[in-house]
């Protein structure tokens, strides 16, 4: 869909507006406050990516990833470095959480302990995937950890996302030109501003083909009798 030249503009436009973003997720009543959020769904390089031209622009935001993708293995060597480096740049992590991935929300429990451990956090916020039944009761948390769809964040503030690949342009821009009385929360998924193309289809088949030589590379290094 965009890069991160696009990416770039949509940064500026914010910030030459007063919007000042922030890793702050306790306090959100400022119609100054931006949270830009990043869920990882597909890609860590993609995040990390985004988290180094972020730092170049001196911008501080939050990527959330995910212990029960099929996508990527976090808890790989390489993911772990990844993740540390995102956080030595000085954004925050934390889990994106699938809940439809267990019977009950206890299996949040085991993620949080995993990730703390991992990666040497306390967690205090956190990404809901798929958050149907968290929409039904915004204001439900997990074990005390607030998420991103209660009320304060999801209502008290603006919210807006590129979910699907769609352009948050008009959307910002109506917000901008609002007389503001709320901050924003901006959900980023880094996989549609990694690379220009025409359509969200196009964007995952390039993700798709780049991934494909990864995994060829891995099936060389794990099997000696690998040809191809």
């Amino acid at each position: 869909m965009f890069d991160k030249s696009k990416y770039d503009e949509l940064l500026q436009l914010l910030l030459s507006k007063g919007l000042n973003p922030s890793l702050d997720w306790h306090e959100t009543s400022n119609p100054n406050h931006l949270l830009i959020r990043h869920d990882i769904d597909f890609s860590v390089d993609y995040g990390v990516e985004l988290a180094k031209f972020e730092y170049d622009q001196k911008i501080k935001s939050t990527y959330f990833f995910m212990l029960t993708t099929n996508f990527y293995n976090l808890i790989s060597r390489k993911h772990i470095d990844m993740v540390n480096s995102i956080k030595e740049m000085g954004h925050k992590i934390s889990i994106h959480f699938d809940p439809i991935s267990y019977k009950n929300l206890d299996g949040f429990l085991i993620e949080k302990e995993i990730f703390e451990n991992t990666f040497d956090i306390e967690l205090d916020i956190v990404s809901i995937h798929r958050p149907g039944i968290f929409l039904k009761d915004n204001n439900k948390s997990l074990f005390g950890c607030a998420q991103t769809y209660q009320n304060k964040y999801f209502k008290e503030m603006h919210y807006i996302s590129d979910s699907a690949g769609q352009d948050v342009f008009p959307m910002i821009h109506s917000y901008l030109q609002e007389n503001r009385t709320k901050g924003l929360q901006l959900l980023i998924h880094p996989v549609w501003w990694i690379k220009k193309t025409s359509e969200p289809t196009q964007t995952l088949n390039y993700w798709f083909e780049n991934h494909s030589d990864f995994l060829r590379n891995e099936i060389r290094r794990n099997c000696k009798t690998y040809k191809n």
